[in-house]
């Protein structure tokens, strides 16, 4: 039974390979990510942090001293006002664990041309190698590679087909797999759905039919993302159907080969039932699964049914729940001396242990997790854990560790070819630097993120590292360079929506054009920002911002608007009367 991994790298899911990133605020965690997640991947899905996604940390400023008002005596009251503007240090919270389950049917293949009459097994040998080509640049996962990579794996179909009876229908049917994959990646759906329909009948030649029903799954999902329901629910009722006949097909007399089919078509059914969102007929399945397992001692069964329980139970916000099925699946791993399988359990745990709040605890599993990841050489789980354990380090306010554990990431993402996690390492490293006052080292690594966030279009990534270097160059005091960088993150934030990044964009616009002395830009900037934080209900920042405005008010000489914004921000601060003595 093959190890079944969940790892927490924002919504929890079943993924059919690994992946991982999401752009939010505090430090980022790089993914597993791909420029959509790998190809035959779907995005993990996540569990969101509870918190309010509109509030983001403010920003120290500086002010003049205020006058007193006359009638208050001093310490009568404590106002505690918001501060004023936003934190312009952005995404550097992005985890890079998400709780997942691989499948254990995970599709890869490769493609290419042909050059002359050759004989079979030449045809097949050369279209092996362009497979490897095609798997390298796949594994690059920016944009351009992915495009390269479909091409490679043409071709490999092409030299497959080539060589006739010497190609098995699995390795043609991989082939389409893969690039029907790279097709849903890129957003050609349509294109996705042909090749992968192409596929099964080779699925099913081959005798492959987990295989076969795993597809059609993917097929299922890539017509729920079209919007087309009536076709969705006939390729899931199509891949159950699979599911359930080859659960009929067992060896009469032979309990244990019954049993064992048994658990393995019920984690399939409880895996398709997941997709479809159909979760308590998904814990249903999962559970009958590790019944079956358990019957046959089959502990890497039972670890891995106890592992995508709890990632049910951790989407379902039920994390104590979470936190006890991974733990009984510990020492399952352990007993079968699965390194894998203790690693990805540990690094579940990490993250749960995140999410509730409890850092040191997380950081543990994660410590525990990173030799396991080293012992099996997976360089991908070991930059991961790297980059998770430096974002719990800075939380704990220990910078020099989190410093360590990022500098020692980043070569090994650069080494793998995990674009999405350099990029999320550089802006981690940049906000390290600027925060304990090393501006041009800070402005260095920002840079270098957003040549990479470029390089595999990641459109929101690169408008969050477009804002950061925003703010670096107002701290270096080049107004017009932090003018060009929040110009080029609105319109980028505005083209996906994202109202959040528009309303703190434009308010800090707004600052930068009071400098400038522009009011006029300033006014409209403000007033579309305190537009959006009222819409979005998020008070504290809608009060700092009617205060800047308030502020430009004055520099207009508007001393009437200028009071009432003032008057507005006050009654959104909170307000503490001091403890009375009994003296």
């Amino acid at each position: 039974m093959p190890s079944v991994m969940l790892m927490p790298s924002v919504m929890l899911m079943m993924v059919w390979v690994l992946v991982g990133q999401s752009i939010g605020l505090g430090q980022e965690r790089g993914k597993e990510e791909t420029a959509a997640p790998p190809p035959a991947v779907e995005e993990s899905k996540q569990i969101v942090k509870k918190q309010d996604p509109t509030k983001k940390p403010g920003r120290r400023t500086t002010t003049k001293t205020a006058k007193k008002f006359a009638g208050i005596k001093p310490g009568s009251f404590r106002i505690i006002v918001p501060p004023i503007g936003q934190s312009k240090l952005e995404g550097l919270d992005d985890y890079s664990y998400r709780l997942t389950v691989p499948s254990d049917n995970y599709l890869e293949a490769s493609l290419e041309s042909g050059r002359g009459i050759l004989a079979p097994e030449q045809y097949r040998e050369i279209a092996r190698g362009k497979w490897g080509e095609a798997e390298k640049l796949r594994a690059a996962g920016t944009t351009r590679s992915l495009r390269d990579a479909m091409g490679k794996y043409e071709e490999a179909l092409r030299y497959f087909r080539a060589a006739g009876q010497m190609s098995e229908p699995s390795e043609l049917a991989r082939a389409l797999a893969q690039i029907g994959a790279i097709s849903d990646s890129l957003g050609d759906r349509q294109q996705a759905i042909s090749y992968l329909e192409q596929s099964l009948p080779l699925w099913r030649a081959a005798g492959e039919r987990s295989n076969e029903s795993a597809t059609l799954a993917q097929i299922g999902k890539i017509y729920t993302a079209l919007g087309d329901q009536q076709q969705a629910q006939k390729s899931f009722n199509q891949a159950r159907l699979i599911l359930q006949a080859s659960g009929l097909l067992v060896v009469t007399g032979d309990q244990n080969n019954t049993n064992e089919l048994d658990a393995s078509t019920f984690f399939s059914m409880a895996k398709l039932y997941e997709e479809q969102g159909q979760l308590k007929k998904a814990t249903e399945y999962y559970a009958r699964a590790g019944g079956r397992w358990r019957d046959l001692n089959d502990q890497k069964g039972q670890a891995s049914s106890l592992n995508a329980l709890g990632s049910l139970s951790a989407r379902a916000g039920q994390t104590s729940q979470a936190i006890g099925l991974f733990q009984q699946a510990l020492p399952l791993w352990r007993a079968a001396g699965d390194k894998r399988g203790e690693a990805v359990t540990l690094s579940n745990l990490g993250y749960v242990a995140d999410i509730s709040g409890d850092k040191s605890r997380a950081l543990d599993c994660y410590l525990q997790a990173l030799p396991q990841w080293r012992a099996i050489k997976d360089a991908r789980g070991e930059a991961t854990t790297l980059g998770d354990i430096a974002i719990l380090y800075s939380a704990l306010g220990q910078r020099e560790q989190a410093l360590k554990y990022n500098l020692e990431a980043l070569p090994l993402r650069r080494a793998i070819g995990d674009k999405r996690g350099e990029a999320s390492t550089l802006n981690n490293l940049g906000g390290l630097y600027e925060n304990s006052g090393e501006t041009a080292r800070a402005l260095e690594y920002f840079t270098q993120a957003l040549e990479v966030r470029r390089e595999i279009g990641d459109r929101r990534g690169e408008a969050v590292t477009l804002g950061n270097l925003g703010f670096i160059y107002l701290r270096l005091g080049e107004s017009r360079k932090a003018l060009d960088n929040y110009q080029q993150s609105l319109v980028l934030s505005r083209n996906f929506n994202d109202r959040i990044r528009i309303a703190g964009t434009l308010a800090s616009l707004g600052e930068i054009y009071s400098s400038l002395n522009e009011v006029q830009k300033a006014r409209a900037s403000y007033e579309e920002s305190l537009t959006l934080w009222r819409t979005l209900g998020n008070r504290d920042r809608e009060a700092s911002t009617q205060a800047l405005l308030s502020g430009l008010y004055v520099k207009l000489g508007d001393k009437q608007k200028a009071l009432e914004g003032y008057r507005k921000s006050l009654s959104s601060w909170k307000i503490l009367s001091p403890k009375l003595s009994d003296n």
